[in-house]
């Protein structure tokens, strides 16, 4: 049975799935944001580097010490709670809020 489109004066807005169409939608939208994750991992990773670098003069062998260890320090987090990859932003965000740091409150505050 095809998937049946739902429409409103010619506009898309919607389609009516199957349990298990959801199930792979869901599934293949979980691999597009690991793939696209990957791809601009690197341009993250540069952009903590550079404040790093700017605002705290870290040169490149303690830039390398932290970008280092930040992955090593991540790895073991993630083992100790038996985490997968993935469940890391969670884990670390939550770890930061038991230690009085509310990330989410500290980005509502510098919305642009």
């Amino acid at each position: 049975m095809p998937v049946q489109v739902l429409k409103y004066k010619g506009s898309v807005y919607g389609a009516k799935l199957t349990a298990a169409e959801r199930k792979a939608m869901d599934i293949e939208i979980q691999k597009e944001l690991a793939e696209y994750d990957k791809k601009h991992a690197v341009e993250l990773d540069a952009m903590i580097l550079w404040v790093l670098h700017e605002k705290f003069g870290f040169g490149p062998k303690r830039l390398r010490q932290f970008y280092e260890g930040f992955f090593g320090e991540l790895d073991a987090l993630l083992k100790r709670y038996e985490m997968e990859e993935g469940d890391d932003l969670w884990l670390c965000t939550r770890k930061l809020k038991d230690a009085g740091v509310d990330l989410a409150a500290w980005h509502e505050e510098n919305k642009r």
